[in-house]
């Protein structure tokens, strides 16, 4: 078992028997609770893939200004993203397939900003579903949620929580992977669904 030195300088892959030690880098890195957060200014959402539209729901709960997609970005872009990257960065999240991802984090990369949270959501149609997340250590701690008793679950609920209540500055990361009851209703095709946050390049330490 890695130090906790260890675990804050590189990181630590964790199975769902671990969480608790997530929690407590958590704890350590917003001494009595206290912590500065981004300000999300957009969540990016598929509309095609039915997690991603529930994950979306609960973060305008939250009061993130939601922007649609269902696969095709060029609206969004042209009609919001570029018009304000060029005048500074800005700190979103989203829910949405890997290559609109893949599209964001390319252009992100052009206007000072980087992926700081990563999620990859397998398994709708089996019998089992796997989260693997990685990002600063408050995020995944705080997407985790207890349920069916003493078994570890996933709520969506909670990670919309964890992502609007993403930390700034300095903060260890880990990866976190665990399974929990087959996820439904999932992507057409079983295609894995990506929740993600990219922020400014000064705003976090951490990287996913």
């Amino acid at each position: 078992m890695a130090s906790r030195r260890q675990f804050i300088q590189s990181g630590l892959a964790l199975s769902a028997a671990s969480l608790p030690a997530v929690s407590a880098l958590a704890a350590q890195a917003a001494p009595g609770g206290a912590s500065q957060t981004l300000r999300l200014e957009r969540f990016v959402v598929d509309v095609r893939l039915p997690q991603a539209v529930e994950l979306a729901r609960h973060a305008a709960i939250r009061g993130i200004p939601v922007a649609e997609t269902s696969g095709d970005l060029t609206e969004i872009w042209r009609g919001d993203f570029a018009p304000r990257w060029k005048q500074a960065p800005m700190a979103l999240a989203g829910a949405t397939t890997r290559g609109e991802l893949f599209v964001l984090e390319t252009l992100a990369n052009d206007h000072g900003m980087r992926v700081v949270y990563r999620g990859r959501h397998d398994g709708s149609k089996r019998a089992r579903a796997r989260h693997r997340l990685s990002g600063p250590a408050e995020v995944l701690a705080g997407a985790t949620a207890r349920a069916h008793g003493f078994s570890r679950g996933f709520s969506w609920s909670a990670l919309a929580g964890a992502l609007a209540a993403c930390p700034v500055g300095l903060t260890p990361t880990a990866r976190l992977e665990l399974e929990t009851e087959a996820v439904a209703p999932g992507p057409a095709g079983d295609e894995p669904l990506y929740t993600w946050i990219i922020a400014p390049r000064a705003a976090l330490t951490a990287r996913a």
